[in-house]
């Protein structure tokens, strides 16, 4: 049975969730049996655990990562572990450059692990799912060579220099930043990662992706810096393909822009976007060729909340406040904002845990199995 019309739903907050202890931006973590794990990014190399079953105890800080903390790196659990792929790192006195680790952290034992396993390619800002099989998937991510050579030639410039450089570096189109389009399967138990091919939809960074009842799905995220895409992708139950399905205008008459670094999961069954990130008027102005297409435009923090009804998605409301940068936790029949930002940049630490219903006081929606 379908869900009820997106208009009969009704998005209920819950802030009494305890608050992240420190800010954190462009983490990594998953929810293993429970527990909520979290960390990196903006945190540094510390690392926290919830336990949902007793909230009230707060984030527990575990072993603090043993190397340089990656930011932007994909993250997902298989078994007692959680996996760290990739993301950028700025060892002391260096600029910028991705990580081509992949590091295991030990639920049980509580201790971290760098796998031998150098990844054949650059996974910052890539989206990981994990599969029934005990597998995770990844999508997207940054072309290594790419940004390690432009930070460490901006690094190593003038600063008189440096606005040219980035100006030539941005005002290309999408093909040329070759962001990964393929679909790449890691296996835990044989430490190794497969390429399975190529999608029909352009490489991403910061894309929502969602276990829809074992189906994956992709949404939105940028496709170069700057510029969002607002299409979502749906692999077919049957393996045969993706089908592609469009967020809703953000407002009568005004063009989705498509959100990066936006929030989602399931939420009660449903398939949830939430918050994100864009430049209005990026894709009006890449459509008319101007590639460095989110030149002098502010980037916007959104509320938006989007549900996925079964046949499209539809606006399910507004989040009490814009919210980006975080992570999404899926417990129980809610979906959980834990950290990111809001305006402008401004930390947010409180979690924010959205359920949907009918209205007040009805059942939770259920999404078709």
């Amino acid at each position: 049975m379908l869900p009820p019309d997106a208009t009969t739903m009704t998005a209920q907050f819950d802030t009494s969730w305890p608050a992240f202890p420190v800010p954190l931006r462009e983490a990594a973590g998953a929810a293993l049996d429970g527990q909520l794990y979290a960390g990196l990014g903006s945190a540094g190399t510390a690392w926290y655990r919830l336990d949902t079953a007793h909230r009230a105890a707060g984030w527990q800080r575990m072993a603090d990562f043993p190397g340089t903390a990656p930011a932007g790196a994909a993250c997902a659990a298989s078994g007692p572990y959680l996996f760290i792929f990739g993301g950028a790192i700025t060892p002391a006195g260096r600029g910028a450059r991705q990580s081509g680790a992949v590091w295991r952290y030990d639920s049980v034992a509580n201790s971290w692990q760098p796998l031998d396993l150098p990844l054949p390619l650059g996974l910052l800002g890539a989206s990981a799912l994990a599969q029934a099989d005990g597998s995770i998937v990844l999508f997207g991510g940054y072309h290594r060579a790419q940004f390690d050579d432009f930070c460490q030639a901006h690094a190593a410039a003038s600063e008189a220099e440096r606005p040219q450089m980035l100006r030539a570096y941005m005002a290309r189109p999408v093909a040329a930043f070759e962001w990964n389009r393929h679909q790449w399967r890691f296996d835990p138990r044989q430490g190794t990662l497969h390429d399975e091919g190529a999608l029909p939809f352009a490489g991403t960074c910061g894309a929502v992706a969602i276990d829809a009842n074992g189906v994956a799905i992709l949404a939105s995220g940028e496709i170069k810096p700057g510029l969002r895409t607002p299409l979502a992708w749906h692999a077919r139950r049957d393996g045969s393909g993706w089908d592609r399905h469009a967020l809703p205008d953000t407002a009568a008459g005004v063009p989705q822009e498509g959100v990066a670094a936006a929030f989602g999961g399931r939420c009660g069954g449903i398939p949830v976007i939430a918050g994100g990130t864009h430049f209005i008027g990026a894709s009006a102005n890449y459509a008319q060729e101007q590639w460095h297409a989110h030149a002098g435009l502010a980037k916007t923090w959104r509320r938006e909340l989007y549900g996925f009804d079964g046949r499209q998605w539809r606006g399910l409301g507004l989040l009490p406040a814009p919210r980006a940068h975080g992570l999404s936790f899926q417990v129980g029949n809610s979906l959980l904002l834990v950290g990111g930002d809001t305006d402008a940049g401004a930390a947010i630490l409180e979690t924010l845990a959205i359920t949907l219903s009918n209205g007040p006081g009805r059942d939770t929606v259920s999404y078709p199995a």
